[in-house]
């Protein structure tokens, strides 16, 4: 089990998930706005995004830098070369004990 934390400002969520699944499971059990995960975790909208904690950009599995994922990213609202990551990318392992994502609000509606 490994605790996956989500901040929205100065507020956090957080949940343990089992090792093997993806961070956007994590999310959709703590029912964030923010993502909506449209394809139920595809890789296939992009309404997973999430920028990573500077802390943990080494820790989790790196972008697969000719994938669907990067070319869904530069086209978010909120993207950042650096922290941007799409949670359905994003498999949990023990080691992400702790992983802490920062939610945006690509997907928000008004």
């Amino acid at each position: 089990m490994a605790k996956i934390i989500f901040k929205r400002g100065d507020e956090t969520f957080d949940i343990n998930m089992p090792e093997g699944a993806r961070v956007v499971h994590a999310a959709h059990k703590l029912k964030l706005p923010e993502i909506p995960a449209d394809c139920r975790g595809q890789c296939q909208c992009g309404t997973c995004h999430v920028h990573v904690d500077p802390s943990w950009l080494d820790k989790i599995n790196p972008m697969d830098l000719d994938s669907m994922e990067l070319f869904l990213l530069e086209r978010s609202k909120n993207y950042d070369e650096k922290y941007s990551r799409l949670s359905c990318e994003i498999y949990i392992t023990e080691k992400l004990d702790g992983l802490t994502l920062n939610l945006v609000d690509d997907n928000i509606k008004k």
